[in-house]
């Protein structure tokens, strides 16, 4: 296997564990042992590591290496906000009508929904910008059931409504109900995300 697809391999490796928790919020992330459970050198390991910190997966302490970043309440609210302004710009510069469909679990599903409303656009920064922040949301997205009610119908109406008008007002709406209803239980999100930890 060539260097470029090692290296892929792992980081792709190294962020589906990140996504899913395997590591929780601010847990030392060690290249040798990652290197060992991946089955790696240390170098395409490290190299992914920082990749990740560009993307705000990793955080990077000079002195003590890299860690799963801790969120705090300030912060959550911040990342709710700016993905609800990624996906109003997204509506407001769609292109096209093309269907709107996802499958998979509700964490999965919500990614796919708002990636494709940022696909609808011609504008690239913000397709990888709304792909980003999808990422760094989706462990949160795994609580969303524990705090919010009818995740499943909200997540349909969004589709529908999508489907319906591109770039109707009930759509942004949607988007905008859906955010605030995150925005409102940052406290809770935090809590149980820390609660997770113990």
């Amino acid at each position: 296997m060539c260097a470029a697809r090692v290296l892929e391999h792992i980081y792709a490796a190294i962020k589906e564990r990140i996504m899913d928790e395997f590591w929780p919020q601010g847990t030392r992330l060690d290249p040798i042992k990652i290197a060992d459970m991946l089955f790696s050198s240390i170098t395409p390991v490290r190299e992914a590591l920082r990749r990740l910190e560009s993307e705000q997966m990793v955080a990077y302490v000079s002195g003590e290496g890299f860690y799963v970043p801790r969120i705090d309440e300030a912060e959550l609210r911040h990342l709710f906000e700016h993905h609800q302004n990624l996906i109003l710009a997204a509506i407001e510069s769609s292109k096209d009508s093309s269907a709107i469909s996802a499958d998979g679990a509700y964490p999965v599903r919500v990614s796919k929904t708002f990636l494709q409303l940022g696909n609808r656009t011609a504008n690239r920064e913000l397709i990888e910008a709304i792909s980003r922040l999808n990422d760094r949301l989706h462990p949160l997205r795994r609580c969303d059931s524990q705090l919010i009610e009818d995740v499943d119908s909200e997540l349909e109406d969004i589709v529908a409504a999508a489907n319906d008008a591109p770039k109707g007002a009930r759509l942004r709406r949607l988007v905008i109900g859906y955010h605030d209803r995150r925005i409102a239980k940052a406290a809770e999100y935090i809590r149980l995300m820390t609660s997770e930890l113990d």
